[in-house]
């Protein structure tokens, strides 16, 4: 795949990164010399490209003082993934890791994980809204150039998205910024917030190609875009109890299912992240990485098991394992599994199996701590530090599928939504989902089910969120059990126990404390207590 666009981005992103302002808003540090005059850099079709391909690398590769440890690179992974009860950590509790993994009392809104986040989407909005306000005056092919703005606006929205899931309603910065000291700007409501959202992602929608050539693959597309819109318009809707926001979101998701993508197979299920198949049928949109330091992904040194010797840098390893009671769950015909958990894999000529354990346990043939770390995503082969290979893969067909039965069930029962369900669990080898559900019985099973088909491809939080009650009472009862199976030592679950009964404050993330602090306008969301941010927080957060 060498001829794909991702590495344009990599070889245009040095010039890129020159001309377009490194951030957004008030609350991000700016220095004098990351300001090149535009005008000396956008003349001609290939600046708008290169412009646009550096908005599209800010998901692995933003310039100092950001890193991508800080956004998809890793931090994203932990505030996503970490909160479900399918992974944790290997950490004591009270680490920041830990912390939000088990609900710990001690998260507040000066977690370094929150503001990392926060000023690395604004960054990556920052970089769509410069190709936005630039490049309509670019002398270029006008298809070409309404592509370009098309692709700009769904990157902001995926920013969006994202930030709206965590937090709430945030800042709408819609403009680039090109001063030092740009004027604050207050939070929108999360109406306002969707809103935004959904509207970039209608305009690209109506102007994105179902297809690139060969040598763009991987750029966004029309099915890209009404997806996001569909999930977004589902996150809005289940969140902010908006019925309209539901039927809009079944429609896109109808559109996406006639645009010809399919299944894998079950024995191809792991082929999605391992890199082999990267332009499969099933997959939206992905991140592209490659395995060049600052241009690849960053994770698998997170998920890399603890070896002797050891594979990566000993403080990086094991930071995901798959918590007991989820991965014992799983249906024994279950494809998913294996493709999901590494439980074997050669290590310098050995073969290294897990085992569960009572203790911590490093040998030449074994590791073990509490459960094994994910296959999704892990490239062995990356270099000390990261740099890995796959793509990283954000939306996919098997999501499109549970969304629409999601959406389905919501406006209308389950009935017409058991197909699209079925066909999901046909793949994973597993026998019809029970007939005869009722509604709420049918939105838990159909959680369930994203659980173990979506598990570590940081849509956790967010259907967290979308059905509160249900896994709120799944945290708690992971959280509370009694089975000493759950309380292997070294690792957060030791002590997680004490978070239940979990507090209603975790439907969404704090503002970070820093922002509040730079921007005076911003408000605090419902029970997150700071002494910097203002409170209340707006009526719809």
């Amino acid at each position: 795949m060498q001829n794909r666009f991702r590495l344009l981005a990599a070889l245009s992103l040095l010039g890129a990164l020159a001309a377009l302002p490194a951030c957004n808003d008030d609350f991000l540090t700016e220095v004098p010399s990351d300001f090149v005059a535009p005008q000396n850099f956008y003349r001609n079709q290939g600046d708008a490209l290169a412009a646009v391909n550096a908005a599209y690398a800010s998901f692995i590769n933003l310039p100092s003082p950001y890193s991508s440890s800080d956004y998809v690179g890793r931090n994203f992974w932990m505030v996503a993934e970490y909160p479900t009860e399918v992974v944790t950590s290997r950490l004591s509790a009270a680490n920041e890791r830990s912390q939000v993994d088990n609900y710990h009392s001690q998260f507040s809104s000066s977690h370094p994980y929150l503001l990392g986040i926060w000023q690395s989407a604004y960054a990556g909005i920052n970089r769509a809204n410069t190709v936005l306000a630039r490049v309509p005056a670019v002398p270029m092919d006008a298809t070409r150039r309404d592509q370009i703005l098309a692709e700009a606006k769904f990157l902001r929205a995926l920013h969006y998205y994202w930030l709206a899931g965590l937090f709430g309603g945030v800042p709408l910065r819609l403009e680039e910024t090109l001063v030092l000291d740009g004027g604050d700007l207050p939070r929108a409501t999360a109406r306002e917030t969707w809103d935004q959202i959904i509207k970039d992602l209608t305009e690209a929608a109506a102007v994105l190609p179902t297809s690139w050539p060969a040598g763009d693959f991987g750029r966004a597309t029309k099915g890209a875009a009404l997806t996001l819109l569909g999930k977004a318009r589902l996150q809005a809707g289940q969140t902010l109890a908006s019925t309209p926001d539901i039927q809009a979101a079944s429609e896109a998701f109808a559109t996406v299912r006639g645009l010809g993508y399919t299944l894998e197979p079950g024995t191809k299920y792991g082929s999605l992240f391992d890199g082999s198949n990267e332009q499969s049928p099933e997959i939206i949109f992905s991140l592209q990485n490659v395995r060049v330091d600052g241009y690849g992904g960053r994770i698998t040194e997170w998920f890399s098991p603890v070896t002797s010797p050891q594979i990566f840098q000993a403080g990086a390893q094991n930071q995901f394992q798959a918590e007991r009671v989820f991965y014992d769950s799983y249906n024994t015909k279950d494809v998913r599994k294996a493709a999901t958990w590494l439980t074997t894999f050669q290590n310098r000529g050995k073969t290294i199996t897990w085992a569960w354990a009572d203790s911590f346990m490093v040998k030449d043939t074994v590791y073990g701590s509490t459960g094994p770390v994910p296959r999704k995503y892990l490239d062995l082969a990356a270099p000390d530090g990261g740099a890995e290979a796959p793509d990283v893969v954000l939306f996919r067909y098997a999501d499109v599928l549970l969304s629409s039965a999601e959406a389905i069930n919501e406006l209308s029962g389950p009935s017409a939504a058991y197909t699209l369900v079925n066909e999901v669990r046909a793949r994973a080898g597993l026998p019809n989902l029970t007939p005869g559900l009722s509604k709420d019985a049918f939105r838990d099973s159909l959680f369930l089910e994203r659980r173990y088909e979506l598990a570590l491809e940081m849509h956790g939080i967010f259907d967290n969120r979308r059905n509160w009650t249900w896994s709120k009472k799944r945290l708690e009862e992971t959280m509370t059990s009694i089975s000493t199976k759950n309380r292997t030592p070294n690792t957060s679950s030791t002590t997680k126990f004490n978070a239940a009964p979990l507090n209603e404050k975790w439907k969404l993330y704090p503002i970070p404390v820093r922002a509040c602090e730079l921007n005076p306008l911003l408000t605090q969301n419902p029970g997150w207590v700071d002494g910097i941010c203002k409170t209340p927080a707006p009526a719809t957060p």
